[in-house]
């Protein structure tokens, strides 16, 4: 497990059956969504684009946190790789209305929902 934190973000990346998943915490604003696009990056660098965000944490999207998750789930495709994302039910209705979600592949997990199992929902979705 590897962990970065910027002022209002902490990104936390897990390997998971070949998977790269990123679980943020915090805001995912115009001052540190450029952090989370690194590391995607990274990994889509290392040959790695079977990813995974977990935004189920974040407290605060702004549309440059939209346009990170955009721009991930676009690079990865021009690689041939899959992403989805796992979001609360807040940031699920805000992509709903903003129709990615007919863009990029959304997991839901509310409060009384199996963050873990969601996980493996998702990973297993990007494996295949």
């Amino acid at each position: 497990m590897e962990q970065t934190t910027t002022s209002e973000l902490v990104i936390q990346k897990d390997e998971i059956d070949g998977v790269e998943v990123f679980s943020a915490f915090g805001d995912l604003i115009i001052s540190t969504a450029k952090g989370l696009l690194g590391k995607a990056e990274e990994s889509i660098l290392e040959e790695k684009s079977k990813i995974v965000f977990n935004l189920t944490l974040i407290d605060f999207m702004d549309k440059f946190g939209i346009g990170i998750v955009v721009k991930t789930c676009q690079e990865i495709k021009k690689e041939n790789g899959k992403f989805a994302i796992i979001l609360n039910p807040v940031l699920s209705e805000l992509f709903k209305k903003c129709r990615l979600d007919d863009y990029v592949k959304i997991f839901v997990c509310g409060e009384g929902d199996d963050l873990a199992e969601k996980e493996k929902e998702a990973v297993n979705w990007v494996r295949s």
